[in-house]
């Protein structure tokens, strides 16, 4: 293989430089004309070099050194040294043409070293030798250091026993150039991961040599038209990407499963072939239908006739006190201890405070006794299914029947008393519930509701409990599985063991979604059920938003504002918002209040975070002063999630006006920038930076005052982001003044061209 062409200069370049700064690098790139990939950019260091016998031993190399520069054909011959200072190089500097000192851009120290160890050391071997620096690894300059040191770890120098990489040691150009003054060299950069400057440093250290040589070399005429070394063009780094919003992972559906396993707020019993389970109206109500219908009856029509009187004598009226007359069974004990009887006080016939209400309470409660209502002297009332008459007879016909309904799925009891079940296999009513006040209910499903008065295991107060008696057709293993999916859209994996019971406890209970998730199970394709899932857990956020975030249904606890109050659910809080759980939880004034106050927000901005709560979505069509409001409030309560959402439909606001007015929104992001800091708005705030610092220069135009009042902290990350970076601007001044030297030096030229000289 020949090494050369007929009247072709052969160049010989050494390269030297520290260890790790990329010359073995720069040689391959140039050699094989290929950039450095991701994956060999974040390689551990391994000291290496690269052997002139590539140029014997591939084409590909030999021919990529052949190049014509200024008109004279070239074959350019690169030799790879070891950085180690103690080694001997000798032999390398042999009859060499030029020398090209490397120095890494992100490493101020391999610079220091150019002159204190391999510049003496190239003028001892090669003193007439010309000399071109060249600062590697440029695209450092302008990367995201920190996410390169988490990804690529610290870099190893071994010239100096493992030398961290420092992000703050970035060399800059003028620093650089200054640095080649000394040595009186000429200064380029390069990057063997983009291939910015790779050719242009090989092209222009192959006139340095030739303009060498020309100087022994006088006669040959080809050598008259190589040019200096020219001037390298500054590198524009691009454009940083805008920062991302990173919302956190929502934890809406576990908080809301987990209402299953917490009892503390429960407020309805199913009574299941004898076994007691708890659970949450607004769970249910938002679930189903069928619940809903169940738990929001008026029962108004009955107030007037709601004294009944059990076998032994015991009556309950509107303003009485009222209990079982039989104990509580001890398997209602066990399985929820916060339910305990009040005894009756016959003594006194005073309504009890906790059902004491305002006069626009009176026609019915909307806190947890949402499905009754209340006589019209404001005394809480039970309310029996047949209502007798005073004297203790059946109703006439020209009485009004008890509890009618337009809804299809539960009907008058005193229509349909021939539809009631007769037979041996009849729902059994447990004794302790047979006396408390009831109603018997026309519905596939439902047997029967009582309603218990127990103490709130949280407040301390009385408060009443819907008992249910499901049919005896629907098991407890089913019901369970029922229960799980109207709280978590899925059913168990044990589920399988009794599909039958779960389809016949669904159908009867009107649950469509369940059935066919059910019978998807059986058909094995369960991978349907997630589309299913997707739409109920769709279906109940909205009825969340539509009952309880806007109309406030069944709420028990009352938020105080700077402007009003708002009605909230102390279930939902607590599963919602940690804040919330520790002060109506634990050992705080507010755990037995209904109301509590919070000073210093608005009731707006507090019904923003409760659909946030009680939906997991970011209202998105309030106003920018409203969204900074939630951001600070949901900041109070601990709520990233919120925050987050908050950033985003923010930033999502501010880059469509930006779009409208060319990006002239300086006077809204100079107040975001402080504002976020307040309230942890962290991602905000970055991005009131990054737009900041891309606009700068327009933005310190139109606005110079509002940049002179931003923080000192908030000025650096700026100045540290700003693109164009200031070094640019620097540097391209820098490279249009010695534009315009050449062009000058050019015309002088011109003029004395037919002169003697």
């Amino acid at each position: 293989m020949d090494n050369e062409l007929p009247r072709q200069e052969l160049v010989k370049c050494v390269v030297v430089g520290d260890s790790s700064t990329g010359k073995t690098r720069l040689i391959v790139a140039r050699a094989t004309k290929r950039a450095m990939t991701r994956a060999q950019l974040f390689q551990t260091h391994k000291p290496s070099v690269w052997a002139i016998d590539q140029y014997h031993r591939c084409q590909e190399v030999l021919e990529n050194s052949w190049e014509v520069i200024d008109g004279v054909s070239v074959s350019l011959r690169l030799w790879d040294t070891f950085g180690d200072h103690e080694k001997d190089r000798r032999f390398a500097y042999g009859r060499a043409d030029v020398v090209l000192l490397l120095f890494s851009v992100a490493d101020a120290i391999s610079l220091r070293n150019t002159t204190r160890v391999w510049l003496p050391e190239i003028r001892h071997f090669c003193p007439r030798a010309p000399i071109i620096l060249c600062g590697t690894k440029n695209d450092l300059r302008y990367a995201d250091l920190e996410a390169l040191l988490k990804e690529r770890g610290p870099v190893s120098h071994q010239c100096t026993k493992h030398r961290p990489f420092d992000p703050k040691g970035i060399v800059s150009p003028s620093e650089g150039r200054q640095f080649a003054k000394e040595i009186n060299a000429f200064y380029y950069e390069s990057s063997a991961y983009t291939l910015y400057g790779v050719d242009e440093v090989f092209d222009n250290v192959v006139r340095a040599a030739l303009i060498a040589r020309r100087q022994h070399r006088f006669w040959q005429s080809n050598l008259k038209k190589v040019q200096r070394p020219l001037p390298q063009a500054p590198y524009l780094p691009p454009c940083p990407n805008e920062p991302r919003v990173v919302v956190p992972p929502t934890t809406y559906d576990n908080d809301i499963s987990s209402l299953l396993k917490d009892l503390t707020c429960a407020d309805v019993t199913f009574v299941v072939q004898g076994e007691y389970i708890h659970a949450h109206k607004v769970c249910l109500i938002a679930a189903s239908s069928v619940f809903h219908d169940l738990f929001m009856l008026d029962l108004s029509d009955q107030l007037d006739s709601s004294s009944s009187q059990d076998p032994e004598g015991q009556s309950y009226s509107a303003g009485q006190h009222w209990s079982s007359p039989s104990p509580v069974p001890q398997q209602l004990m066990s399985t929820s201890p916060d339910i305990i009887e009040t005894p009756p006080d016959n003594s006194d016939h005073h309504p009890h405070p906790h059902h004491q209400r305002s006069n626009c309470d009176r026609d019915r409660i909307m806190l947890e006794e949402g499905c009754l209502s209340l006589s019209p002297n404001g005394n809480t009332c039970v309310i029996s299914v047949r209502p007798k008459t005073r004297s203790g007879a059946p109703p006439s016909a020209g009485t009004p029947h008890a509890w009618r309904t337009d809804r299809s799925g539960f009907q008058d009891s005193m229509e349909g008393e021939s539809n009631v079940p007769t037979s041996p296999e009849m729902t059994i009513v447990p004794a302790s519930l047979r006396y408390l006040p009831n109603k018997v209910l026309n519905h596939p499903a439902f047997h029967s509701i009582h309603l218990q008065q127990a103490e709130d295991p949280i407040t301390g107060r009385p408060k009443l409990r819907s008992v249910v008696v499901l049919n005896h057709k629907i098991t407890r293993d089913a019901f369970r599985a029922v229960l799980r999916f109207l709280y978590t859209g899925s059913l168990s994996s044990d589920t399988s063991s009794n599909l039958s019971d779960v389809i016949t406890a669904a159908s009867l209970l009107d649950l469509s979604d369940v059935v066919s998730a059910v019978a998807n199970i059986k058909h094995q394709e369960e991978y349907m059920n997630l589309e299913i899932a997707e739409a109920f857990l769709e279906s109940r956020r909205d009825r969340f938003r539509e009952l309880f975030a806007e109309k406030g249904f069944l709420s028990d606890m009352v938020i105080k504002l700077d402007d009003g109050a708002v009605v909230t659910h102390r279930s939902l809080l607590m599963v919602r918002c940690d804040p919330m759980l520790a002060m109506l939880s634990r050992h705080f004034k507010e755990r037995s209040c209904q109301e509590v106050i919070l000073q210093g927000f608005r009731k707006s901005t507090f019904k923003a975070v409760l659909v946030y709560l009680y939906t997991d979505q970011c209202p998105d069509q309030l106003t920018r002063s409203d969204m900074l409001s939630v951001i600070e409030l949901a900041n109070f309560l601990c709520l990233p999630r919120l925050v987050a959402l908050a950033e985003q439909c923010l930033i999502h606001s501010f880059r469509g006006e930006a779009a409208e007015k060319d990006g002239d929104i300086g006077e809204n992001i100079s107040y975001l920038l402080e504002t976020c800091k307040v309230h942890n708005a962290n991602q905000l705030y970055l991005w009131c930076v990054h737009h900041t610092a891309i606009h700068y220069d327009d933005i310190n135009k139109k606005h110079p005052r509002l940049l002179r009042d931003i923080s000192q902290e908030a000025c650096k990350q700026i100045n540290c982001q700003r693109w164009p970076p200031l070094y640019y601007l620097n540097e391209i001044e820098e490279f249009e003044q010695q534009q315009r030297e050449k062009k000058r030096l050019q015309d002088r030229a011109k003029k004395h061209k037919w002169c003697l000289k």
